[in-house]
């Protein structure tokens, strides 16, 4: 017994060392990718003990897995002639290379453990072109959020004027010193980035729960409404900076507003749905009394 739990350590031991070997490899060809496939990683890693529990891979299956691990040097070549700049060793070669892993080293069934982790570096490394794929059906709302954040200001007491174009929208007034600003509100302002960073995130945690599925859309939907509304408190923020200390501390803060809000609101999001039955009792009794 004991030379079999030896031999399914040893087995494991080196599936972890061999999938920790590309991400050395992106870090030496492109070291600002290598984030998100670390985090890949040490998702995977997290799941040691799970894999000491899958059988060995038949024979069939350890060939398959042998052709994805070789083909998984050569994803440049397909990925290059639909995106140019892409590098030569990233998170498409990761994902093939991870996927031929688990084949060879574990029974079909393991492959339900790799979803995660090759879902967050599959969504992660491809957020920048999902964005650009929404552009052309998102970008005329910017006109929409301009007038939303317009509004905002208005009420604050600032005196704004918003002008359109076809696609993008530019918002005008004084700050308290007297100088005139004016920002065009375009299809990043409206927070796609983050909307779909954020779905990144509650797709790998929510998959992890073993929670209701009813729970996981209504926590799912408050998510994505609270990272909406998080952005319109980020392009406030920045306004209110302009107004008060000028466009130069404006621009500085529009640099870093978005990493602090977004950070902060993960944490909170994450620590209300730890606490999910306790938010949902009081949901409920807050709706009791309103009935």
């Amino acid at each position: 017994m004991s030379h079999v739990l030896s031999s399914l350590k040893n087995k494991v031991t080196l599936f972890y060392i061999l999938a920790l070997v590309p991400v050395l490899a992106i870090l030496f060809y492109s070291p600002l990718s290598v984030i998100i496939p670390a985090y890949g990683f040490i998702l995977l890693y997290l799941k040691s003990q799970k894999l000491h529990t899958f059988k060995n891979a038949d024979h069939i299956q350890k060939i398959v897995g042998f052709f994805l691990i070789i083909a998984s040097f050569f994803v440049y070549y397909l990925l290059g002639r639909v995106f140019p700049d892409v590098g030569f060793y990233g998170g498409a070669n990761y994902i093939v290379y991870l996927l031929g892993l688990f084949l060879v080293f574990f029974e079909l069934s393991a492959l339900k453990e790799a979803f995660a982790p090759l879902f967050l570096i599959a969504a992660a490394t491809s957020t920048s072109q999902i964005e650009l794929f929404l552009k052309p059906y998102l970008a005329p709302y910017s006109n929409d959020f301009a007038l939303l954040i317009a509004s905002i200001l208005k009420t604050l007491g600032m005196n704004v004027s918003v002008s359109h174009s076809s696609d993008m929208a530019l918002l005008s007034f004084y700050s308290m010193h007297g100088n005139l600003i004016m920002t065009a509100f375009v299809y990043e302002c409206i927070g796609v980035y983050s909307a779909l960073t954020f779905s990144i995130i509650l797709v790998v945690v929510l998959f992890e729960d073993p929670s209701d599925l009813k729970v996981k859309l209504l926590f799912s939907a408050l998510g994505v409404l609270g990272t909406f509304i998080v952005n319109i408190i980020r392009v406030t923020i920045i306004f209110i900076t302009d107004y008060f200390y000028g466009a130069e501390a404006g621009g500085q803060i529009h640099y870093i507003i978005g990493y602090i809000l977004f950070s902060a609101w993960i944490v909170c999001f994450l620590y209300l749905y730890s606490k999910r039955q306790t938010v949902l009792g009081k949901i409920r009794s807050l709706w009791r009394k309103e009935v």
